[in-house]
This record gives structure tokens, C-alpha cells and sequence, in this order.
């Protein structure tokens, strides 16, 4: 019986294990995916995120209450002050310190931005939301953090040169993570790909042209999209329609399959991000793409990252870096063990003045008043300042900084500043509390690694949180999977075409609410169960203080009767895309009103480079819209064109009625 569980358990371990690198990789990634997604929102804040911008907060939807603290923070200074808390614990995630606190931060502010203005949201902030939630359980400062690194700075004690260059002590090595959060995660990514597909019960999906269809879209397509559009043909179209759903239905089966699990995830990565970013280049899809490659790196076994890690290890393993440091000062060997741990390849070698392999000539002159950096292949020296940017530079994705040590003028300041911390590295050590000097003298205690059994008290603690964790997310998993099921068309089609019945799947409406909270939306219908067949395009109108007539977000004279590529305005992004796509549908006369206020406010500085110090008196709103010709036809149809204005509206209902009465 005990060989049996654990088979089973060898057998399904891939859909709950997790290496302890991936999440720390992951969480660098997602850190600045959620720094990003602030930063695009910053200069909108005055426009859709405060109490006096042109959408209203966006609480509730229908009988759903949806989470966000931007009904409390409301003024201008109160919203940007809280997207600055946002930016500063995403930089925190990014480098790993305070690391739960700062996922639970993240994804309170994140999803509290997302739901005060659900008008702009597409599949990426769900998908976001949902991933915020997800991984708040995963243990993601675990490696590649400073929460590790200061971890393993307390446990390991290194008092020597020899223990340095003991790369089995002092770092923290990577483990297998067993997490309940992790098969949601894949349980996640599985359900978008496999709704995606399902719901694509068109006729464009069914016969090819979807993807034609898709490059007609001139108000989706990127500059490189609208390039490929003449090379989109019907027979390329069917290739990549088909292609496209083949991807889809396949994802879940590659991502449960627990045979060969490293084997084909490895593969998934690689086909299902070129599939992604193909996408992100022809088509404007927001962080969509993003988020969704982001989450793939916790698909990489531990199998690849350590082949990878050999690979690099046996490349340098002959052009070693020598670090040559004053091994008596408390400072500089602090310094030092942080490096260790950063040198995550193996590129350096610690030593001291005592080192009996290859040596610059003068080294104990200049020890007494630099460190040293040595490359024995190519008799190379690196002192003062360089020696900490050559460092970096050796680091994993420290050319990123090291490059500004050695820049003319900036490394001048650079090597000041080292030499007044050097001359002065005894204080510092003092201050600091460490070893002043004579270091190598003291007695080698190294810390015992071996933990101390915790009391029984604390056991109890951490058991009741695993309960109570697993028993959280099963209910958001069990909530998702009923929305999953209810939400998306294309299963209760399904459904009825085997003989169940319409509408087999419902809401359960408490776990709807459940679900609706953080906006864990799962209805991914996305270019489903058609493509959009129609491009359509909101154009201001604006009569300036002079009599010139413009439109403010092109500085140009509007075209009112085009909607082709060459012409619309393409500096837009996500955000005034979807509100022009969705301020012209029923219901939305307020958000009209409240939009040509804001064209006309006075202190309105958003088209200062287009006004030329003109002011707007007048606008008219229009809705352009314009259906795209089908797969080989020549046919183009009329532009349709409809003013949003309410007053304008009024005007013109009353001029018709006049006219029905004479």
C-alpha cells in the first residue's frame, strides 16, 4: 500500500512542485510586470482614477461588490500618493525584501486600480488579478531575494578567506517547493487556453479567415501587424486560425500530463511564448502576453535550470576572477560575503594577501588602500570603484548598472566616494558592528546550521496555517471553476449539442460574489466566438479659442469619414482604446458628459503640445464605425457616423421633431 501512495505521489508530484529558483526568477519578472502596470496608469490618474476624472468609481457591477481602496483615496494627491506606495513595494518585490508583505501590498493596490476603472480592463487585468491572488501563497522571496540573502547572512558564518571559497557554505540552496498554490497557478494558465478555444464557435474560426479578420482590425493592429496584413492570404489565414485552436486545446493537455512533465513543459515554454509574443507584435493586447510568458518560468524543471547552471559553470570555468580584499577589516569581509552569495556562477575567487596562486606584483602596497580585482588570463587589474563594477558586470544581469562605474566624469565621483569610505573603514566597521580588525585571528565560528527543534506551540501554528491557506484556496479554486464553466458560452453550447440541456452550467451566486470581489474574472472570450468584424473609433471634434477646428489628440483636422490604419490616431494604448470602444455603447450618456467636461476643463494639460496655447471652447463627439471587407472580396462598406454629445443629441431630436410637425 505505502509503494502505491508513493508512486502515485512520484506520478502527480509535477503538478504541486515547484523549484525554489523558478519562484525566485518569477518574482523579478511579475515585480516589474506590477511596476509597469503602475507606471502605464501614472500620467491617467487625473483622467480615470480620481473622484473628478471622467469615470466614476467603479465599486459595484450590478449586485457585485468588487474590492478597491480608490473609493476612500479620492483627491488627486490622495490617488497619485497611493500609486507611489504601489511603485515602491512592486521595487520591494522586484529585490525580494519583506517579500510577503510586499506581494499582499502589491496585489491590494494593484487589484484596487484595476476595479476603480473596470471600463479599461481587459483579459490582462483579470488575468493579473488573478495571478496577484494565486502566488500571494507561494513562497516567493525564497531564493534571489534580500530576505535569502539576509537569511543566509545570520545562519552562515564565514570567518575566513578558505570559508569563502567554500561555495557549500553560506548559500542558500535551491529546494523542491510542494504548494497546493502551485497546481492553481497551472490550473490558471490551463483554463485560459482551454475556454479560449472552446468559445470559438464562429464561422470565421470554423472556416480559416479569423486571422484575416483579426489583421483587418486597424485599430488593434501594431506597426509591424499592419505591415503583414497585405501578406495575411486566405491559405496563411487558415494555417494560423487553425494553428491557433490546435495551441489552444493543447496547452491543458501538456500542462496535466504528469508523464515526461519536464520534458514537455520545456517545449511549452518555447512554442507558447514564440505564439505569444507573434502576438504582441501584430496586435495591441495590453500586458496580456506579458503576464501569461511570465507565468511560464515557474514551468521550467529543476532538470533544465541545472543544465543551464552546468553550461555556464563549465564556461568559465577557466577565466576565473581573482578578489583580492583586506581580509582584517569587518567591512570589507562583510562585503564580500554579500558578494559570494550574489556570485551565483562561481565567476570569482576570494583571497587575501596570503594567496599563493598568480598575484599583481605590488599587492600588499595596494591593499592597505583598495581592494583588488585580478584576471590571471589576460593580466588585468581593476582597483578602488572599477573593482565593484567589474563585479557587477560579472553578475547575473548586473551589466545592467555596472557599466555607469566606468563612465568619464561619473567615475571620478565614484572613486571620491570609495576612497573617503576607505580611509575611513575602520568607523564604518565599528558603526556597523562588526569586526574592526584582526579578523582572520578571531575564532573560526561558523554557525551551526543544524535548527533547533521548535516548540510544539509553533508546529500547531504552522499546521493551522497550512489548513487554513489550502482551505482558502479551494474555495477560490472551486468559485473560479464554477465561474469558468457558467460564464463562458462556448461549454454550455457544447453541452447542449451532447443532449444536456441550454444553459447546463450556472452561477452558484456565492461563489460568483466570491469571485467578483477581486475581480478573479474567468471569462475568456477573447476574439471569441467571432472576431470583431467592425472597426470602430471615437474622434474629437474640438473648436478652439482662434475658430480653428482640430482633433486635441492629433493636433490635426479630424477625418470623419475614414477609419484606415494611416489615418487614426496611433500614439493610444490600452486604456483610451477601450474607453473609446466602450463610451459608445447604451448607458453611457454620464461618462459621455463627463468626458466633454474634461476636453473642455480649464486646467485640462493633457494636449498642451497639441493646442499651442489655445484654449477649447466647443467639441462634438463622434462615433465612427466601419464593418471590414470579408476574405477575398473587393467590397469596402460606408463609414457610419453618430454624435455622442447628449446635448447635441437634444438639439438634433428637437430639430427633427420641428421638422415632423411642419
Amino acid at each position: 500500500m505505502n509503494n502505491i501512495l508513493k508512486k502515485l505521489i512520484k506520478i502527480f508530484k509535477p503538478w504541486f512542485a515547484v523549484d525554489s529558483r523558478a519562484l525566485g526568477i518569477f518574482r523579478i519578472i511579475f515585480g516589474f510586470l506590477c511596476l509597469s502596470d503602475i507606471l502605464r496608469r501614472w500620467d491617467f490618474i487625473d483622467i480615470f482614477y480620481t473622484q473628478a476624472s471622467i469615470i466614476q468609481s467603479s465599486i459595484t457591477s450590478s449586485s457585485y461588490k468588487n474590492f478597491t481602496l480608490l473609493n476612500t483615496f479620492t483627491s488627486s494627491w490622495e490617488v497619485h500618493l497611493f500609486f507611489l506606495v504601489g511603485i515602491i513595494f512592486s521595487l520591494m518585490l522586484i529585490f525580494g525584501y519583506k517579500t510577503k508583505l510586499s506581494q499582499i501590498m502589491c496585489a491590494v493596490i494593484i487589484i484596487s486600480i484595476h476595479n476603480r476603472a473596470i471600463m479599461l480592463e481587459n483579459a490582462a487585468d483579470f488575468f493579473m488579478n488573478c495571478m496577484l491572488i494565486w502566488t500571494v501563497f507561494l513562497p516567493l522571496g525564497i531564493t534571489f531575494s534580500i530576505d535569502s540573502l539576509s537569511k543566509t547572512l545570520k545562519e552562515y558564518k564565514e570567518n575566513s578567506v578558505d570559508d569563502l571559497n567554500n561555495r557549500e557554505l553560506g548559500i542558500n540552496k535551491f529546494k523542491t517547493i510542494y504548494s497546493f498554490a502551485y497546481f492553481c497557478m497551472i490550473y490558471q494558465v490551463a483554463t485560459i487556453y482551454v475556454f479560449t478555444g472552446i468559445d470559438k464557435t464562429g464561422y470565421d474560426w470554423m472556416n480559416g479567415s479569423a486571422v484575416y479578420k483579426m489583421f483587418q482590425l486597424d485599430t488593434f493592429l501594431t506597426p509591424v501587424g499592419y505591415f503583414l496584413r497585405d501578406y495575411i492570404t486566405y491559405p496563411v489565414s487558415k494555417f494560423f486560425t487553425y494553428s491557433t485552436l490546435g495551441i489552444e486545446y493543447m496547452a491543458p493537455i501538456i500542462l496535466f500530463i504528469p508523464f515526461y512533465s519536464y520534458i514537455l513543459r520545456f517545449f511549452f515554454v518555447i512554442i507558447y511564448s514564440i505564439f505569444h509574443i507573434s502576438i504582441r507584435v501584430a496586435i495591441k493586447v495590453g500586458l496580456f502576453s506579458y503576464v501569461l510568458m511570465c507565468t511560464f518560468v515557474l514551468l521550467i524543471d529543476t532538470y533544465f535550470i541545472e543544465k543551464f547552471k552546468s553550461f555556464i559553470l563549465h564556461r568559465f570555468k577557466k577565466n576565473k576572477y581573482v578578489l583580492f580584499y583586506d581580509s582584517d577589516c569587518g567591512f570589507c569581509h562583510y562585503s564580500v560575503r554579500i558578494i559570494k552569495r550574489l556570485d551565483v556562477f562561481h565567476r570569482l575567487v576570494f583571497a587575501d594577501k596570503t594567496y599563493d596562486g598568480a598575484k599583481p606584483s605590488n599587492l600588499d602596497e595596494m591593499l592597505n588602500v583598495t581592494a583588488l580585482l585580478y584576471n590571471p588570463l589576460e593580466d588585468t587589474v581593476w582597483t578602488r570603484h572599477q573593482v565593484f563594477g567589474k563585479i557587477l558586470i560579472l553578475l547575473p544581469f548586473g551589466f545592467l548598472l555596472g557599466w555607469i562605474f566606468f563612465i568619464p566624469g561619473i567615475s571620478i565621483l565614484f572613486g571620491k566616494v570609495y576612497d573617503i569610505i576607505a580611509a575611513r573603514r575602520t568607523d564604518v566597521s565599528k558603526f556597523l558592528g562588526l569586526p574592526a580588525c584582526d579578523l582572520k585571528n578571531r575564532p573560526n565560528v561558523v554557525s551551526n546550521t543544524e535548527k533547533l527543534a521548535s516548540p510544539t506551540y509553533k508546529k500547531n501554528i504552522l499546521y493551522a496555517k497550512k489548513i487554513m491557506n489550502v482551505s482558502v484556496l479551494t474555495i477560490l479554486l472551486i468559485s473560479s471553476i464554477n465561474y469558468s464553466l457558467a460564464a463562458n458560452d462556448g461549454v454550455n453550447d457544447l453541452m447542449e449539442d451532447y443532449g444536456f440541456g441550454k444553459n447546463y452550467f450556472r452561477h452558484n451566486q456565492t461563489l460568483k460574489k466570491i469571485a467578483f470581489y477581486p475581480r478573479m474574472i474567468q471569462r475568456w472570450n477573447m476574439f471569441s466566438p467571432t472576431v470583431l468584424s467592425t472597426d470602430k473609433v471615437v474622434i474629437v471634434e474640438a473648436t478652439l479659442s482662434n475658430g480653428d477646428v482640430i482633433d486635441p489628440f492629433t493636433g490635426k483636422k479630424p477625418v470623419l469619414d475614414s477609419v484606415d490604419y494611416n489615418i487614426l490616431w496611433q500614439d493610444h494604448n490600452q486604456f483610451w482604446r477601450k474607453f473609446f470602444s466602450r463610451v459608445t455603447k447604451k448607458g453611457r450618456k454620464n461618462v459621455v458628459n463627463r468626458f466633454e467636461t474634461w476636453l473642455k476643463r480649464y486646467n485640462n494639460t493633457y494636449f498642451d503640445h497639441n493646442l499651442n496655447g489655445k484654449k477649447i471652447r466647443q467639441v462634438k463627439i463622434w462615433s465612427l464605425s466601419q464593418r471590414n471587407k470579408d476574405v477575398n472580396s473587393k467590397s469596402n462598406y460606408r463609414v457610419s457616423k453618430k454624435l455622442l454629445n447628449s446635448k447635441q443629441d437634444n438639439k438634433s431630436k428637437k430639430i427633427n421633431k420641428k421638422k415632423k410637425i411642419k
